[in-house]
């Protein structure tokens, strides 16, 4: 398939497959990318490590910047 032939499936989808379509090309490209995978390991180690917020600490954190406006 050609990148014109692409694009023109693309075009002629409606919103919610357009919007599947970005998200997957988007998964492709995390896939292939090492730094990315490289950070996930980090931050997988660190909460193996015992380093995480329980669900209680965020529902706090969010009120907060709710409360702030953020």
């Amino acid at each position: 398939m050609t990148a014109m032939e692409v694009k023109q499936q693309i075009d002629a989808m409606n919103d919610e497959d357009r919007f599947f379509a970005a998200a997957y090309l988007q998964h492709l490209a995390n896939e292939q990318d090492d730094d990315r995978r490289a950070m996930l390991t980090g931050r997988m180690n660190r909460m193996d490590e015992g380093r995480k917020v329980s669900f209680e600490t965020l529902l706090g954190l969010h009120a907060e910047l709710e409360a702030k406006g953020l």
